[in-house]
């Protein structure tokens, strides 16, 4: 006959009492949305992406960082207060749309076409000059439909040529 297995994991205890007050500290943070829009106003945006050939049709893929400089560094983030904008950029819905609709526009400027619904990635980083918020977007493009910010822009330079070689 085997001995039986030792048992592994915890074992048993008894049931203590319960407590008469538990407490716990809670750390509440609040924000405007209005300072928010002061914020992402003042941010500086660089952005890079392009439309692909899928097997599904055409998207775009593409990647905008929004800096929100320190006041150390010509911004508006209080240097002091660097972690706690951070979290909260990370969790508060108000700022994560904005970033979002930045990105949304710098791709939209960037595509050929048309793009449709949007997937975008919100990463929040802190960084040396400021909060970083890094977007990733990827969007279906719409065929036969020529994206009216590019087509201007496009025609705008075509303009341009024209006078300069007419000259």
């Amino acid at each position: 006959m085997k001995a039986p297995k030792p048992r592994s994991g915890p074992g048993l205890a008894k049931a203590g009492s319960l407590r008469l007050v538990a407490r716990r500290k809670l750390e509440i943070l609040r924000s405007a949305d209005y300072r928010w829009r002061e914020l992402f106003q003042a941010a500086d945006v660089m952005s890079e992406g392009a439309v692909k050939d899928e097997p599904e049709g055409r998207c775009y893929y593409g990647t905008t960082s929004v800096l929100l400089p320190f006041v150390s560094r010509g911004g508006m983030v209080p240097d002091e207060l660097a972690m706690d904008v951070a979290r909260m950029v990370a969790r508060d819905p108000h700022a994560r749309v904005r970033a979002v609709r930045i990105a949304c526009r710098e791709a939209q400027v960037r595509s050929v076409h048309t793009i449709g619904r949007i997937h975008a990635d919100v990463v929040v980083r802190p960084d040396s000059r400021g909060i970083r918020l890094d977007i990733d977007v990827e969007a279906s493009v719409v065929t036969g439909t020529a994206n009216p910010l590019t087509a201007a822009a496009h025609s705008h330079a075509k303009r341009t040529r024209q006078r300069s070689s007419s000259t």
